[in-house]
């Protein structure tokens, strides 16, 4: 009977965070607001809902290839937003954005048949919530060694959608020279091994 009631009390709270958006959303932001590197928005999606968002500084927006601030969109502005769920410490999960990009004039909505490479562990693994800034020393047939301030070179693997922005501009690992300070989105596999989802370097451009 304990159990029975104990699942009666949990429900709407098990329902309310299954209605938090998840994955790719497009739609428009509304309502910014910012307190420095945090913040959040309304974003409402192409299906007309409406969900608080919040992002911090490790959040990537992007318009037209380019790093910019929140600032730069317009409550008129299409964006498509990879949202997760946060955790926070009542034990509520709430809408957190890791990436928010402008879509450019004619895009074509995200293909179903070719879907965005992700690793059958990201649902039980964070994914790229580690941060990290060093100099690049090296590199191996699947990693780029980097050393921080506290630790020494160590490798962080390469993945099939491992993103590399150079001045705010995808580019290329190729591009990418020995002794460069870079800062780098990671997080641990299954395993317990580094891998890398963003690696920056060179200066940002920001929003107005």
């Amino acid at each position: 009977m304990r159990w029975v009631l104990l699942l009666v009390v949990l429900a709407p709270a098990w329902a309310a965070e299954d209605e938090l958006p998840l994955g790719i959303v497009r739609g428009k932001l509304s309502e910014p607001k910012s307190n420095g590197l945090r913040g959040g928005f309304v974003l409402t999606a192409e299906s007309g809902r409406a969900t608080p968002c919040t992002y911090d500084e490790r959040t990537w927006f992007e318009s037209q290839r380019v790093r910019v601030s929140v600032d730069a969109f317009g409550p008129a502005d299409p964006v498509e937003v990879l949202v997760d769920q946060r955790l926070h410490s009542d034990g509520t999960r709430r809408c957190y954005a890791r990436t928010v990009r402008l879509i450019e004039p004619n895009a074509p909505a995200p293909n179903p048949r070719r879907p965005v490479y992700r690793s059958v562990t990201e649902h039980i693994m964070p994914r790229g919530d580690l941060a990290f800034s060093g100099v690049v020393t090296g590199f191996t047939a699947d990693a780029v060694l980097v050393k921080t301030r506290t630790a020494p070179a160590r490798p962080f693997l390469m993945r099939p959608d491992t993103r590399f922005l150079e001045r705010g501009v995808i580019s290329d690992r190729a591009n990418l020279p020995v002794n460069q300070i870079v800062f780098v989105r990671a997080g641990k596999n299954i395993e317990g091994h580094l891998e890398v989802y963003q690696v920056i370097w060179g200066e940002i451009v920001t929003g107005k």
